[in-house]
């Protein structure tokens, strides 16, 4: 029996589809399955031509490579939204948002169940050349920029005293201290290496101090519909972290400033974050 032109086309498509991970992004036609919000920042969740009349490119970052593998691991289907960093916890907690990949507070132990842990990062402060951050107390008077509704570390979060500045992405947070208008910034190491790398600024000896060191967690809301996936997704990330996944996830998009030169700091990083504040501790 033959087969029309149009019928051929059809059942090629139909395999293509049935070969795709069960992967899919916010808006597209396929069935929805978890809900992940993932924050829309480099190198985490982001595409490579954003805004304009520009048709989106493919979805990439640490955390859509840690959804694919998620899905593929799991057999499960996962619909990935890309998010303000401020309305990621929000849909967590309103259960919205069934799972996501976020640093471990004990503020969110009421409306989160943790799927486990896939790994750690700095928090620091960067200041502009010229500046000395030998300690806390230099932080005084100068105008810091960081992340809307980040936390960062206990002290500094709590500290009405400082000169904080509130924006909406890491993205605007680089440009606003690359054109002066901050006199330092603040946030995770990854992201703010990357970010100044992309503007041109791979090497510059930015004064610098660490705050701690800080843990991320797959994160599944306790509202969510689908929290009988939990152990599966448990037994996933463990059997990923074993093998070294998540950590060569995120090697691929750290800087070579960010990471090249973490053995010849690491005693002084550890000295400084100690003093602030203990490093989180997997529970």
């Amino acid at each position: 029996m033959g087969f029309s032109r149009r019928s051929l086309s059809r059942h090629a498509l139909a395999l293509f589809c049935l070969g795709l991970p069960a992967l899919v992004h916010s808006g597209d036609t396929a069935t929805a399955g978890l809900r992940v919000g993932l924050m829309h920042s480099e190198p985490w969740a982001y595409y490579s031509r954003d805004g304009g009349n520009e048709r989106k490119s493919q979805l990439s970052g640490v955390f859509v490579d840690i959804s694919r593998e998620l899905a593929r691991e799991t057999g499960l289907s996962l619909e990935l939204n890309t998010l303000p960093y401020g309305r990621v916890g929000k849909e967590l907690q309103s259960g919205d948002c069934d799972l996501t990949y976020l640093i471990r507070s004990d503020d969110r132990d009421a409306y989160v169940e943790y799927a486990g842990y896939l790994f750690s990062f700095h928090t620091l402060v960067l200041a502009r050349p010229g500046s000395t951050l030998r300690s806390y107390d230099d932080l005084q008077g100068l105008r810091i920029g960081l992340v809307k509704d980040i936390r960062l570390n206990p002290r500094l979060d709590g500290d009405a005293g400082l000169n904080k500045v509130e924006v909406r992405d890491y993205e605007t947070l680089v440009d606003m201290f690359l054109s002066g208008r901050l006199d330092a910034i603040a946030g995770n190491s990854i992201s703010l290496h990357h970010l100044l790398q992309k503007r041109g600024y791979p090497s510059q000896p930015w004064p610098r101090l660490m705050l701690q060191k800080t843990e991320v967690w797959a994160q599944m809301s306790k509202k969510s519909p689908q929290l009988g996936h939990l152990p599966r997704i448990r037994s996933a990330v463990e059997k990923l972290r074993s093998e070294g996944f998540f950590e060569n996830a995120v090697q691929r998009y750290r800087p070579a400033a960010e990471s090249a030169p973490q053995a010849k700091r690491s005693t002084r990083e550890r000295e400084t974050a100690v003093s602030l504040t203990p490093t989180l501790s997997s529970r």
